[in-house]
């Protein structure tokens, strides 16, 4: 099944390691449509995010957050 974990972060292995690190935070499990949902908000320019155990697609950081 995948995952998504913390803001723009999703994937099918758990836990998800980029260039040798794991990425720490909440991992959600989630359905095939969300993961493709998610997939398609990234694409397109969209932000995806897990907050309190919740996949919020179209996510909106706050500013601080963003460089």
């Amino acid at each position: 099944m995948p995952y998504a974990v913390g803001l723009d972060t999703m994937g099918t292995e758990n836990p998800i390691v980029i260039e040798g690190t794991p990425v720490e935070g909440e991992y959600l499990e989630i359905s095939w449509d969300d993961y493709l949902a998610g997939i398609n908000c990234l694409v397109s320019g969209q932000h995806v995010c897990v907050v309190n155990g919740v996949l919020i697609l179209d996510y909106e950081p706050p500013p601080e957050v963003m460089p």
